[in-house]
């Protein structure tokens, strides 16, 4: 050998990469010691193996085996071309357990000749990269089956995750009640249930002093390794059915400094490490997240279903409440009509018979006789009055609306215009802002002006100075429209009976059935709004109402 030969064989054997060349029949002629510690193989037990002795376990990404053809070296020779970034997994008899390595394989050529003579490959170990690659990439296949699966399905699954990432053949996953000191067999993996156990009540519940060596986790707190399971003297015998045991790796899922289960995996072909426990913790505790998330989930739905029910049933009742009220409104309009036909014939007759009496016999009859008819002709009239405020009511409780721009100061000016017309002799200082405008039905805003400058009018009848006036400004956090006047006013420990019918806050001084400020509630009250009075005896009274949106 040269000396430039032996300068490249002295870095070929010091090179921190593995390396290794393969002749053209795939026989392995030279190797250096980092490939070899990769390998976990002597010098001797490489040197002159070929791609398809039975001894070698390579596999691909995917977990499946690779054939020999397929192994990077070989794929390099047969195409003469380089294979570069192949990544495979070796299983170390060393180690117990495949390791993962970026492989570069580079044919070589004599001179003149076309095919590779042999191929140099580079090898460097992404065991630990590719080991948190899959962690995550199973973390995220968790995640994405608890969104539409059962939570026991979903406890299934991340075992068979983590039972895959382990290279085991059992998983388990148990819930602890330190409360009870009792346990809950909670879940297994599909392997464990189809191939291995086959004990009976699986989820039952039972005391810590009755489970096997895989409480200790509980008592410890800690992860558990036991890799010589049969040598243990505390086991106990497994029921009938169980899996049989030879190692096992059990994780504490810890909660506020408690322990609230365990996740344990067994029988890896090789020892558990410490990164086996790595793996098992994490999945161990993204199984106890999501499945209180799904719980959770679950509860929400279920508060939701129940909602949904409440909601229906409040609709059912909404219904039956409203065709409840629209039949009482129908039987009141009944009544009304009633009251009007029904009690008006009556009423007619009494103040016709009583005027009769008064025409043709009158001055035969005594002074008390004509005074008592006159009573009775005057109370026809009144109740007649009554009827007819009452059938107005009505009316406006029932009427549809027309919803429409409505000018409320030229409104108010028109129907004062009419009051003054009544009594031209009366002196009433009238201010109307202007440019007022609402939106509602015409007919009826004008009826509820009606009614307010009404009142107005008949209770500033004896004041001195009378003033009456419309406008618009904020009452009580409100931009309201008022009608305001300084005459009669009232009390206002007696507002709560302002806009009820025939109830009145003045004697007989002023006249009135009581009936016009219970109409102009009905009629804010159709289009959405609020009415409210406010008013000092002798000084007058203002009313405020708005008219929703």
């Amino acid at each position: 050998m040269g000396v430039d030969a032996d300068k490249y064989h002295a870095l070929f054997e010091q090179m921190a990469q593995g390396a290794f060349f393969q002749s053209a029949d795939g026989t392995l002629t030279d190797v250096n010691p980092a490939a070899l510690e990769m390998f976990g193989l002597t010098r001797d037990e490489f040197m002159g193996r070929t791609s398809v002795n039975p001894q070698w376990r390579v596999i691909g990404e995917d977990g499946a085996d690779l054939r020999p053809e397929q192994h990077p070296s070989m794929a390099a020779l047969s195409s003469g071309r380089p294979v570069l970034d192949s990544v495979a997994g070796v299983f170390n008899p060393r180690r117990g357990c495949f390791c993962w390595f970026n492989l570069n394989a580079i044919p070589m050529f004599r001179p003149g000749e076309s095919s590779p003579y042999q191929v140099f490959v580079t090898m460097h170990d992404i065991s630990s990269q590719k080991r948190v690659s899959d962690i995550h990439l199973s973390r995220l296949r968790v995640v994405q089956y608890a969104n539409a699966h059962s939570l026991d399905e979903l406890m299934a699954n991340a075992l068979d995750e983590v039972e895959k990432l382990t290279d085991s053949a059992i998983g388990f996953y148990h819930l602890f009640d330190a409360s009870t000191g009792s346990v809950v067999l909670k879940a297994w993996s599909t392997s464990t249930l189809e191939n291995f156990c086959r004990v009976e009540e699986r989820n039952r519940q039972y005391s810590v002093d009755e489970a096997g060596v895989w409480v200790d986790g509980l008592r410890s707190g800690s992860a558990l390794i036991y890799n010589d399971y049969n040598s243990l003297p505390h086991r106990k015998g497994v029921p009938p059915g169980h899996a049989s045991i030879e190692r096992i790796l059990v994780v504490p899922v810890q909660r506020n400094g408690e322990v609230v289960a365990i996740l344990g995996v067994g029988n890896k072909s090789s020892d558990y490490t410490e990164a086996d426990v790595h793996t098992v913790t994490l999945f161990a505790d993204l199984t106890w997240d999501v499945a209180q998330q799904k719980q959770m989930q679950s509860k929400l739905l279920a508060k939701r279903d129940e909602l949904k029910q409440a909601n229906e049933l409040l609709e059912q009742r909404v219904s039956q409440r409203t065709a409840d009220l629209q039949a009482a409104i129908r039987e009141r309009e009944s009544f009304s009509y009633s009251v009007s036909h029904d009690l008006r014939a009556p009423l007619r007759h009494i103040s016709s018979y009583s005027s009769i009496l008064i025409e043709e016999y009158g001055p035969e009859l005594p002074y008390e006789a004509r005074t008592y008819l006159d009573r009775m002709r005057g109370a026809a009239n009144q109740m007649g009055s009554l009827i007819d405020h009452l059938l107005e009511l009505s009316r406006v409780a029932r009427a549809s609306l027309t919803m429409e721009p409505v000018d409320v100061s030229a409104a108010a000016a028109a129907i004062l215009h009419m009051l003054q017309e009544t009594e031209p002799h009366r002196m009433v200082c009238q201010e109307i802002e202007p440019g007022l405008m609402v939106r509602g039905d015409a007919h009826l805003i004008k009826q509820l002006l009606g009614n307010l400058l009404g009142n107005a009018w008949k209770y500033t009848s004896k004041t001195p100075f009378p003033r009456i006036a419309v406008g618009k400004s904020i009452a009580s956090g409100h931009e309201a429209l008022f009608v305001t006047d300084n005459g009669a006013g009232f009390d206002m420990d007696y507002q709560g009976k302002l806009f009820k019918p025939f109830e009145r806050l003045h004697g007989s001084e002023f006249e009135g059935v009581g009936i016009g400020l219970a109409t102009s509630h009905q009629i804010v009250e159709r289009h959405g709004g609020r009415i409210w009075g406010e008013g000092t005896v002798g000084k007058g009274a203002t009313f405020y109402f708005t008219l929703g949106e």
